[in-house]
């Protein structure tokens, strides 16, 4: 089982070449796996791919490093209607795709990865709280499956359509959870959050989240009414050659876009099914037996 992750992975980015951009060298990954290596609760069989994404996080701490990696596998396990069942194909995962936008668009200049999220259907009953968030961080890691490690993120949410109905879906445990990640565990650096058609409630959410959420996150929030300055927004924030045609941008439309991205989701459902079995150690017994299997040839 773990031969077929290992050669799902080998068709990721280029570990090599990535080592190479980010000045990192292959001691560095050595000595993060020999630091983990007491760990009961990040998993043996992480390759150096795996752990090159988390890495490129604290270039200069390797200790915090380890410390993010404990809290990612933390969350993982506390969490599972939210990290774990993964597999595209499932009926869940298959209405969210249909039903919301979760958008991979092109990596910014600078090397941040750039998503988008919204509603497509307008109907509460169709979304799903924590399907919802399972799909959108889906997204981060599958910008590390594709591109290897990245400066930073910038997430971008479009609030059209959405309101009181949809403002009590999430359950406490669950926004505690979710903020837990984003603050503690998410393997990338979040530069920015764009919200977009911000709507009378809003208020109303940021005092359900406030109790949980560190100011330093609600510093990186940045809040657009339906007014905004689109030339200005291009000129400061993100270039029109990134955005879709809604956002007066030069992409295609958010269905085409979404279209792409589901395809992209479907493609990488063997890496999401395999991972899954990963974060719960069912390879670790492997690769005690094989410890070489964690590295790459690339």
């Amino acid at each position: 089982m773990f031969a077929n992750f290992k050669s799902v992975l080998e068709s990721a980015f280029s570990y090599k070449k990535s080592l190479e951009r980010e000045e990192i060298k292959q001691d560095c990954v050595d000595l993060l796996r020999d630091k983990l290596k007491d760990s009961k609760i990040v998993p043996k069989s992480l390759t150096d791919k795996q752990l090159l994404n988390f890495l490129t996080t604290y270039k200069e701490d390797i200790d915090k490093v380890v410390v993010l990696m404990e809290n990612y596998y933390q969350c993982k396990a506390a969490a599972p209607q939210l990290f774990q069942n993964r597999d595209v194909y499932s009926t869940e995962l298959r209405n969210a795709l249909k039903n919301q936008y979760y958008i991979f668009l092109p990596v910014l200049p600078d090397n941040q990865l750039l998503i988008f999220h919204g509603l497509k259907n307008l109907d509460p009953s169709t979304y799903d709280y924590d399907t919802a968030t399972k799909l959108y961080f889906m997204l981060f890691e599958a910008y590390a499956y594709h591109f290897g490690p990245f400066n930073g993120a910038v997430m971008l949410y479009d609030m059209k359509g959405s309101g009181l109905r949809f403002l009590f879906k999430p359950s406490v445990s669950s926004l505690k959870q979710v903020v837990k990640y984003v603050e503690e565990a998410i393997p990338v650096n979040i530069n920015k959050a764009i919200v977009f058609n911000t709507i009378k409630a809003f208020d109303l959410i940021i005092s359900l989240v406030k109790p949980f959420v560190k100011s330093k996150l609600f510093m990186r929030v940045q809040y657009y009414n339906s007014d905004i300055d689109l030339e200005k927004f291009y000129e400061t924030q993100v270039p029109k050659s990134h955005l879709p045609k809604e956002f007066g941008g030069t992409l295609g439309t958010l269905d085409e876009l979404q279209e792409q991205s589901i395809q992209l989701f479907m493609n990488m459902r063997e890496y999401f099914v395999l991972e899954d079995k990963q974060a719960r150690f069912e390879f670790d017994d492997y690769i005690k037996e094989h410890p070489n299997e964690v590295h790459h040839n690339d």
